[in-house]
């Protein structure tokens, strides 16, 4: 569409790069505050935020109204087991909960959208299952699901109870390219070398056309590899009732990736661990998955457990007995199986299966929903952190006191096992439950956290004063709520988006020809409701939650700079990076944690914290954690030289900075 203006057409060219965050999780997950271009006014109408706000007062999980801590004893999940992994405990779980799941499903009208089957099944993991490194693999056949839900239905009708075999196939992934803006990567297929991911696509001129990506890039990219579409219930509608589901049955701010792969793949995906505890859902064609038992993190304690396989470190499927894995699962999903794969646990897949022709209805299409609460602070580990950087206490013990360390590398990896496994544990899954007693679940997750941090070492612990511990907690809960609302509002968002889509079609399905497509063209309204433009607000409020809890954790310590006041207001996004900085890049308005791994002139590429990587980043989509040594120690008298590598735009603004600070001394 030549006719959008020159600067809106800018801003798609430069969003490709950022529209999609790699994770993890993350949605990995997501702490956001993009510099680039939002179009003004409102993405949607103000009935559009009633609903929004009418549905945030609905009952979201009354039937968890109690603290939920029950640990997972899977019944059969190893290679031994004649079921293959099939764990009934886990199945009568979310039979129990199919009753109140149908009611959440229709408080949001996502009945027809499978939104009740979503809901058990999240609800029946969040109550019987372990997470992270103390959890067990697992997996369900759909027809077993799909039994214990509709055997526990009141209301004799099994078509409101949708499984989850063809909920999203190719033909809906077409079209979710067809009506947004949507951007994914490729992931790596060598398996002897670790996971990463490139784009998949790049701008061909400034239109919204040229700069859309394709459903052709798309079948390109599945012939080298899997494609992933990451947080995609916060772009594609038809994934958002789910998300929300999983959100609202988990009480935590989820996400969901989508990975798209061709039939006949020998690898999909080679050895590598998440940070996120995910919910594996088939829904088209069939993948073969391997699941194995965490590595021994004593023999290599400066890697990190929840990226082992990513980047530059290899887990080689050849490796993996020699590094301490033992196989837990080997099973191939079909449409509707359901796979728990808990964090920190390697897993490799491939396609190889009898669907050997390479035709769009054979390949592999699944969903990961990422229970995420490691990539938000929800654990022990990151709460003892957070409270000895709150008290002014360095950590003498475990170090990584910097804001850039990695938590998850170094002396916490040779801690003794039961410590350690603690020290990483997740906070409870009631922690941010408003139906629940919240002042109980503060005064138990204090005491937990007190013992734990005794445990790692009792000199840092006795140097925190007490009321800092239970500080830590509730500030860590107010988070946790914030970050857990914006989600939920940006669901529902893609979920009325959705809904306005279809009314908006079958008001003009009488058309043909060059009627629909007139009527169908791209206009500056139905712009501003994309998904790129749509979730950036919400990114930002995510951004702004993080550095809230980031800022109230320095406010106690003595270890502020002295010297922050030489420093440009904006020295974050200005001041001169270089090879092995840790940084957060932008991800689709997201900031995650990376490392700097290539600078060319004013171009940046970077390796997240989960081991993805992106090429060619601008400098004001990296945000430097830290200043240099060299440079908090100087004043703006000692900054007379331009920093390196800046493009025409940022040396401008860095030399305007600097004839203000001149100016205000009277130079």
């Amino acid at each position: 569409m030549k006719s959008l203006s020159s600067g809106l057409g800018l801003f798609l060219v430069l969003g490709r790069s950022l529209a999609h965050a790699s994770t993890p999780t993350a949605f990995v997950s997501v702490p956001f505050s993009s510099p680039l271009f939002v179009p003004s006014g409102s993405f949607a109408s103000k009935n559009h935020e009633e609903k929004i706000d009418s549905c945030h007062k609905t009952k979201r999980h009354d039937h968890f109204s109690s603290a939920l801590s029950v640990s997972l004893q899977p019944q059969s999940n190893t290679l031994d087991d004649t079921s293959g992994g099939l764990d009934h405990d886990i199945l009568s779980r979310i039979a129990d909960a199919a009753a109140s799941s149908g009611d959440w499903a229709q408080d949001f009208d996502l009945v027809s959208e499978s939104g009740a089957s979503f809901h058990a099944l999240f609800s029946g993991i969040r109550s019987s299952a372990a997470l992270g490194i103390k959890g067990k693999p697992f997996y369900l056949k759909s027809e077993e699901v799909m039994r214990v839900i509709s055997d526990k239905g009141d209301d004799g009708n099994d078509s409101e109870r949708l499984g989850f075999d063809g909920f999203f196939t190719f033909d809906d992934l077409a079209k979710a390219l067809q009506e947004d803006f949507l951007d994914a990567s490729r992931g790596s297929t060598d398996v002897r070398q670790g996971w990463k991911v490139t784009s998949v696509s790049t701008p061909r001129g400034s239109s919204f056309e040229d700069a859309r990506m394709t459903l052709e890039e798309v079948q390109t990219a599945l012939e080298k590899g899997t494609v992933i579409f990451n947080t995609a219930g916060a772009h594609i509608p038809k994934l958002a009732g789910a998300t929300l589901a999983c959100t609202d049955a988990s009480s935590l701010p989820c996400a969901v990736n989508m990975y798209v792969t061709a039939a006949g793949k020998r690898t999909s995906a080679p050895p590598h661990t998440d940070r996120q505890d995910v919910i594996v859902v088939q829904t088209q064609g069939k993948k073969h998955w391997r699941v194995y038992s965490p590595p021994d993190p004593t023999l290599k304690p400066n890697a990190d457990v929840y990226a082992r396989g990513k980047g530059d470190d290899v887990l080689s499927l050849y490796s993996l007995e020699d590094v301490g894995c033992k196989k837990l699962l080997d099973v191939t999903l079909e449409p509707g199986d359901v796979l728990f794969i808990p964090a920190a646990y390697p897993h490799t897949t491939d396609t190889v299966t009898d669907l050997v022709e390479n035709i769009p209805e054979n390949t592999s299409i699944h969903l990961t929903f990422n229970f995420d609460t490691h990539v938000w602070d929800l654990n022990y580990l990151s709460a003892r952190r957070l409270a000895l950087r709150r008290a002014g206490v360095v950590d003498s013990a475990l170090g990584q006191d910097r804001e850039e360390d990695s938590p998850y590398v170094g002396k916490v990896n040779v801690l003794p096992k039961d410590v350690r496994e603690d020290l990483l544990s997740n906070l409870p899954l009631d922690f941010l439950d408003e139906t629940g007693n919240l002042a109980v679940v503060l005064d138990s997750v204090t005491s937990e956290l007190k013992r734990i941090s005794q445990n790692v070492d009792a000199e840092t612990f006795d140097a925190v004063p007490d009321t800092v511990w239970s500080e830590t907690v509730e500030e860590l809960q107010k988070q946790g709520m914030d970050l857990l609302e914006i989600h939920r509002d940006m669901y529902l968002a893609a979920v009325e988006e959705g809904r306005q889509r279809k009314a908006e079609e079958a008001m003009i399905a009488h058309l043909s020809g060059d009627a629909l497509v007139r009527a169908r063209a791209m206009t500056p309204e139905k712009m501003q409701r994309l998904s790129l433009f749509r979730v950036q607000k919400y990114f930002q409020k995510i951004d702004e939650a993080k550095k809230s809890l980031r800022n109230w954790s320095r406010e106690g310590s003595n270890n502020e700079s002295s010297v922050g006041s030489a420093l440009p207001d904006d020295w974050e996004f200005t001041l001169p990076l270089k090879i092995g900085d840790q940084v957060e890049a932008d991800l689709g308005g997201a900031f995650f944690p990376a490392t700097v791994t290539k600078v060319t002139g004013g171009r940046y590429d970077v390796e997240f914290f989960d081991g993805d990587v992106m090429d060619g980043l601008g400098r004001n989509q990296i945000k430097l954690l830290a200043p240099p040594a060299s440079v908090a120690g100087s004043t703006a008298d000692d900054m007379e030289e331009a920093p390196p590598g800046l493009t025409p735009k940022e040396l401008k603004r860095w030399r305007k900075k600097q004839e203000k600070t001149k100016a205000k001394k009277g130079q």
